[in-house]
């Protein structure tokens, strides 16, 4: 348990960073520019949008993870040095193509989302600018995953810490000083970004650890891509799934006009929060399991599974009941707006203050990840969570078309999921048991 704290914590720390990124654009938007309320319904309008379409390239991250992690327990040095070559290569290649949809299609995709009239305009600005830092995103994803399989989870942190900063000062210059309101969150956005990509290939450039990155050896491995994305692309779908679902929720929070959407753009920010609590431990359980898969101490599996259900039950009950206890003044802090702070309850209410029952769907699904499964967390994900919400905002909603029964499909699909996820990782364990893998 102290090993796996001591590598989730920055972890935790480092996903509190990131998604201040998108906070920082939030407060300063909400309380400094010159339309509050309709720059905060612009950057909120386009989150799970932005989500939905970076998720997938995001996702084939774990698959980098995954595979490092294996070769580090089996002390493969040279199979390291190919995955991360091919990993950065991966980033450039997909990340241009990427930022050229972003630009050319984000009014097409917020006008699909029943984007409100009056928001449109300024959110498809956000999201234009957003997405020119898109190919710095992949970088910095697929570098840091390289260093988490090694364990090395602090040096991610110091360099979120050094970017969030710039992101805030560059936010509050561009907005307060110059008034840019959503472009200059937006400048402040992207620059992060280019400085974290910059970070972290410097880091394996200066030759002081392996593996070392070159220049000279910049290409695709034929074996190591098939391994990566062997993980990688169900894990992406997974990611896109989820967002597309989150899409669909959005749209429907959309209908309630702008106050609704502003507010959901701030309290989603905290289920964010909430899941990062989570996901850094599906970090470290994936990167456990894969060490420990690769270095032959297979009976540590289990331990790390158990550590992670219980480092993150505890860390999210904590934090999301912080959140309820302060709900008001939490959201005060990003608009004056009281009818705003009021809406932003509803989601604090019908949906954070479950998000614990969420920790053995991601858990388990982070373990059967790093014991190679890739396809079938996938597929329940798909089922569980993904179908449910779906049919929920299309078939149940409309009985009662309140926005808590919005958010009630969250804790519903959080629950089916899980309890699949978690017979799932015991019948694959089992048959590993019975080969003497596990």
């Amino acid at each position: 348990m102290k090993k796996f704290c001591l590598f989730a914590i920055p972890i935790i720390l480092s996903g509190f960073l990131q998604q201040l990124y998108n906070t920082a654009d939030t407060i300063v938007v909400g309380r400094y520019a010159v339309d509050g309320e309709g720059a905060l319904a612009a950057v909120g309008a386009t989150t799970s949008l932005i989500h939905l379409i970076l998720n997938f390239f995001i996702g084939l991250s774990v698959g980098t993870n995954v595979i490092c992690a294996r070769f580090f327990g089996a002390k493969n040095n040279d199979g390291i040095e190919r995955a991360l070559h091919t990993s950065l290569s991966l980033g450039i290649i997909l990340g241009i193509p990427l930022m050229l949809v972003g630009w050319f299609f984000s009014e097409y995709f917020l006008g699909l989302m029943n984007t409100p009239p009056d928001v449109i305009k300024l959110a498809t600005l956000y999201m234009k600018l957003y997405f020119l830092g898109v190919p710095a995103t992949l970088i910095y994803n697929f570098g840091s995953a390289v260093l988490r399989a090694m364990g090395d989870t602090k040096r991610p942190l110091y360099i979120l810490t050094f970017s969030g900063a710039a992101n805030v000062v560059l936010n509050l210059i561009c907005v307060i000083v110059f008034h840019l309101d959503v472009v200059g969150v937006a400048i402040g956005t992207i620059a992060s970004q280019i400085i974290s990509a910059i970070a972290v290939v410097w880091i394996f450039a200066k030759g002081k650890l392996i593996p070392e990155y070159k220049l000279s050896k910049i290409k695709i491995f034929k074996n190591e891509l098939s391994m990566i994305l062997a993980i990688g692309v169900p894990s992406g779908l997974n990611s896109i799934l989820f967002s597309l679902s989150n899409t669909i929720t959005q749209s429907a929070v959309n209908s309630f006009g702008k106050l609704t959407v502003a507010a959901h753009s701030i309290s989603w920010t905290f289920m964010g929060f909430c899941y990062l609590l989570i996901s850094s431990s599906e970090q470290g359980v994936i990167s456990f399991v894969g060490q420990n898969l690769g270095a032959g101490k297979l009976q540590r599996v289990n331990k790390s599974v158990n550590c992670a259900l219980i480092f993150s039950s505890i860390t999210v009950f904590a934090f999301s009941g912080f959140l309820l206890l302060n709900g008001a003044g939490i959201l005060g802090i990003f608009t004056k707006d009281a009818s705003v702070v009021k809406i932003g309850l509803v989601q604090f209410y019908s949906a954070i203050s479950m998000y614990v029952l969420y920790v053995p769907s991601v858990i388990y699904s982070g373990a059967l990840r790093g014991m190679g499964k890739g396809i079938l967390p996938t597929i329940i994900n798909i089922i569980g969570i993904c179908g449910i919400r779906v049919a929920w905002v299309t078939l149940v909603w409309p009985f009662n078309p309140t926005l808590p029964m919005v958010y009630y499909s969250f804790p519903i699909s959080w629950t089916i999921s899980g309890i699949a996820m978690a017979i799932a990782y015991y019948i694959h364990r089992r048959k590993l048991l019975k080969l003497g893998r596990v």
